[in-house]
């Protein structure tokens, strides 16, 4: 009996946590084109069609993953839940620093995301003029 106890109480505990693991992250995915070139963090790309999937935690944070089906090159950015206004679609927001486009920010229907930069590029775009915003909006869907 004690076995049968114990047995039961780890499968209780497993199914437990794999339906917190379930609800603390939800994935969503698309094909986009965005029509002008842009850079995320120091790596440039040029216009048009790209693979995003984009991975939201129970925390506020996601993680946006951005494939180029050409080369099949993957880069993958940290993002921050920054409060803004969600969207009714999501939706990449662009800012311009010295004639390059950045992608800054995600809005997406049930969050708003900021990208997470380095304090270098911080620094530098506190020092350049930045003229707000461009954007982009794609299908990314369940």
């Amino acid at each position: 009996m004690k076995k049968f106890i114990q047995v039961g109480s780890l499968v209780s505990l497993l199914f437990v946590l794999g339906v917190v693991g379930a609800n603390a992250q939800s994935s969503y995915g698309s094909e986009v084109e965005i029509p002008f070139a842009f850079n995320i963090g120091d790596k440039s790309y040029e216009a048009g069609d790209y693979i995003l999937k984009l991975e939201k935690f129970a925390t506020g944070n996601a993680i946006l993953s951005i494939r180029d089906p050409k080369t099949n090159e993957a880069q993958t950015v940290l993002l921050n839940s920054n409060g803004e206004e969600r969207g009714n679609e999501v939706k990449l927001l662009f800012d311009m620093i010295e004639g390059t486009r950045y992608l800054t920010k995600v809005r997406t229907p049930s969050w708003a995301y900021a990208v997470v930069q380095s304090k270098g590029q911080r620094d530098a775009a506190k020092t350049r003029n930045v003229e707000k915003p461009a954007a982009a909006t794609g299908g990314i869907a369940n």
